[in-house]
C-alpha cells in the first residue's frame, strides 16, 4: 500500500494514508512556510510516496522557493518597511527532468 509524507528542507510530516490528504497538507505547508520565511533556491516543499515504510521513496510533487522578480520590480520588501530583501514565490519543479539527472558515479537510465 502506498503511503505519503510531506517534507521540507526543515521538517517531515507523519505518514499519510492518501494522496488527497498529502496534497492538502502540502498546500497548507506551502502557505505556512512562505509566511514564516523562505530562502530562494533552497527552501522546498515536496510530497513523497513509499510502499516500504519509507526505506525508499519517490518524490511525486515538489516546489522550490524562487525570487519573485515581477513583484520585486514594483518595490522591494525593504522599501515597503519589511525586514527582508526580496519577494519570493513557489515554482513547480519538473520531476521528469530530475529523473533524468544522474549524479557522479551513477549509471544512466538509458
Amino acid at each position: 500500500m502506498k503511503e505519503y509524507r510531506v517534507q521540507t528542507d526543515k521538517e517531515c510530516s507523519p505518514q499519510l494514508q492518501t494522496f488527497e490528504l498529502a496534497e492538502r497538507t502540502y498546500e497548507k505547508w506551502k502557505d505556512y512556510y512562505m509566511a514564516d520565511g523562505v530562502v530562494a533556491e533552497e527552501s522546498f516543499v515536496e510530497i513523497v510516496e513509499s510502499t516500504d515504510d519509507f526505506e525508499d521513496h519517490k518524490v511525486v510533487k515538489k516546489v522550490i522557493a524562487v525570487v519573485d522578480d515581477e513583484r520585486t520590480e514594483l518595490g522591494t520588501p525593504r522599501e515597503e518597511g519589511m525586514d527582508w530583501d526580496y519577494w519570493a514565490k513557489w515554482q513547480e519543479v519538473d520531476l521528469a527532468v530530475l529523473e533524468n539527472i544522474n549524479l557522479p558515479g551513477e549509471e544512466t537510465n538509458r
